[in-house]
């Protein structure tokens, strides 16, 4: 028989190891998709041959977007008050995660014979798109902190896990996509990165999802998740 999990004096789960594991999880998803981000320059110049002077201005275009792109959403999250039957929170985090995999696979595209014109959109969209949902993921996965607990020793802790959870989706893509991604000329294989964004967004979703099934919601000010 399945024990039953200690209740507090409001009827939610209490505070246990579980949340701190899976909060962590939440950010190790975010970084496994965003790693990526450290080969775009190669794979955009290079593979993808746009030129450097062409990167860099679609790079400034983009910038204008990552300005905006944070206070726009989160104020967009903040005014939403539609009641989701897993609550507004993970409803967020989980189209924001679905986002991350496939904006993340259309961005490394590996199209370097398509029209320059083409290659010119799929870089602009596919950033302005892969940069959104890591923010519609991001914002509420921050804010989530505040209503998991009212505890500051337990909040303390989930922080501490958060960072865990940043410094692993960080340190394995940096260990493992250079050996993955490049031969033995230090060139950059564009088709092998596409196949590296599938499975670390697979990866990442993952990691969301775990930590949607395994966190409570339980601040009695908030519905109940």
């Amino acid at each position: 028989m399945k024990k039953a999990p200690k209740l507090d004096a409001n009827g939610y789960r209490k505070f246990v190891m579980r949340d701190c594991l899976a909060y962590a999880a939440g950010d190790l998803g975010c970084n496994m998709s965003f790693a990526l981000k450290g080969t775009m320059a190669i794979f955009w110049t290079q593979f993808m041959a746009l030129g450097e002077e062409m990167y860099a201005f679609l790079l400034v275009i983009v910038q204008i977007w990552d300005a905006i792109n944070d206070p726009l959403l989160g104020s967009l999250f903040d005014a939403d008050k539609r009641k989701y039957k897993r609550g507004k929170f993970k409803t967020y985090i989980f189209i924001g995660a679905m986002g991350l995999l496939f904006s993340g696979l259309f961005f490394f595209l590996p199209v370097p014979n398509a029209p320059k014109v083409m290659r010119c959109i799929l870089f602009v969209l596919g950033y302005v798109l892969w940069d959104a949902f890591y923010t519609v993921a991001n914002v509420p996965y921050g804010s989530m902190m505040s209503v998991i607990t009212t505890d500051g020793a337990e909040r303390s802790q989930l922080s501490t896990w958060r960072s865990i959870g940043s410094m692993v989706g960080n340190i394995v893509p940096m260990v493992l996509l250079p050996v993955l991604c490049y031969d033995a000329s230090n060139n950059l294989k564009g088709e092998v990165v596409f196949v590296a964004a599938t499975i670390m967004g697979v990866i990442g979703l993952v990691c969301f999802i775990f930590m949607l099934k395994n966190m409570t919601i339980c601040c009695a000010r908030y519905e109940k998740y």
